[in-house]
């Protein structure tokens, strides 16, 4: 990778990480993986649950939905529904 490309990758992922609303990454970070699948499920269900009722999660639910996200097409282009969800 070039450098002026390297450059505009991290550009890129900075702005996704500070598009994210308060509490995702640390729902993140609380959400390792587990030793245990039970442990590791009950932990991805509370992260899910922290977020779910943000008014942002709504929006991306909405804008999903409004793109199809539930459709084959939609999964198998995931950054450009989420390109299209956020500029919703």
């Amino acid at each position: 990778m070039a450098p002026s490309e390297l450059d505009e990758y991290v550009d890129r992922v900075r702005r996704i990480f500070a598009a994210l609303p308060d509490g995702a990454i640390e729902a993140a970070e609380r959400s390792p993986p587990a030793d245990d699948l039970t442990e590791g499920l009950l932990r991805e269900n509370d992260a899910w649950a922290s977020q779910v009722s943000l008014p942002v999660a709504q929006q991306f639910i909405s804008g999903g939905l409004h793109y199809e996200a539930q459709t084959p097409a939609a999964e198998h282009d995931l950054e450009g529904l989420m390109r299209s969800v956020a500029h919703w």
